[in-house]
């Protein structure tokens, strides 16, 4: 290679100096920025995600060496995808909880929790635009599964999901609405993967308003259409979402492709009460 001339080059000259007495001098420049580069810390982002090689910015530097002159070229770093994963998370609220509510710290004490977590990991595994929904008995385990559901489809599908605890989300839908904005709807709508929590949350002798209906048929429809991934989790039976709705209730079954659980009240359903390994009257 043609020795580089750097005599013109705006550097220190004990810079300029060292660089005479290297045999490579353009190599050794790409180098020492590809150094520089890693070796730069980024401000925390809020993931917990620690990595010696790329110090917190998902992205390494490297040389190229079928190019010349050699290169430093910017690629993603092994951490990355756990790192955007947990991001996606973080956005959405989700990031603590998934810590906690995974497919190995469920348990699976009773035939219908191994049925539930077996759905779930099938469901994971099925069609990219199948919806999976746990309806009935509070504490059966249906937030749990959810959730480790939509935390295993964030990362294993790159997706950007969004999560929507129903009752407060609709108060600020409607405020928005109100106000003349469709923004925060459309997000909901729109998102990659949604994840509705607690629909309809409420006693099943209160009648649910007929503006929330109206609110989850333009939801649920809109992805319906789109064969938009969707995951649900409702203390109502199925058979309470279908006296509620019949539309909502079809378009969820139908999406659902037979990842859908409707639990019927019962005593001993609810694992809340579990006290040192025994089960005592579910509520």
């Amino acid at each position: 290679m043609e020795k580089m001339d750097v005599s013109d080059w705006f550097l220190p000259p004990q810079v300029l100096e060292r660089i005479a007495q290297i045999k490579d001098p353009e190599h050794w420049l790409v180098e020492n920025k590809v150094n520089t580069y890693n070796a730069l810390p980024a401000d925390p982002d809020g993931t917990g995600i620690e990595c010696e090689v790329c110090r917190g910015k998902g992205m390494m530097a490297v040389i190229t060496e079928d190019t010349a002159p050699p290169r430093m070229v910017i690629l993603p770093c092994a951490c990355r995808s756990r790192r955007m994963t947990a991001l996606r998370l973080k956005r959405c609220g989700m990031l603590e909880r998934a810590k906690t509510c995974t497919f190995e710290s469920f348990r699976t004490d009773t035939a219908l929790q191994k049925r539930m977590k077996e759905l779930a990991q099938r469901w994971l595994d099925g069609a990219p635009t199948q919806w999976l929904a746990f309806c009935g008995q509070s504490g059966a385990g249906k937030t749990h599964l959810c959730t480790a559901a939509f935390v295993q489809a964030v990362a294993r599908r790159q997706l950007a999901g969004e999560y929507m605890l129903w009752s407060p989300a609709v108060r600020e839908i409607k405020s928005s609405l109100f106000e003349g904005g469709r923004d925060l709807l459309d997000q909901y709508a729109q998102a990659p993967l949604l994840y509705v929590d607690d629909l309809f949350k409420g006693r099943g002798d209160v009648p649910v308003p007929d503006t929330d209906l109206r609110l989850a048929f333009e939801l649920l429809d809109y992805r319906y259409n789109r064969q938009l991934p969707t995951i649900l989790s409702t203390e109502r039976t199925f058979p309470q979402l279908a006296d509620l709705d019949e539309a909502i209730a079809g378009r969820i079954r139908e999406r659902c492709a037979g990842c859908i659980v409707s639990i019927a009240p019962g005593a001993g359903k609810n694992y809340r009460f579990r006290d040192e390994g025994e089960v005592t009257r579910g509520q």
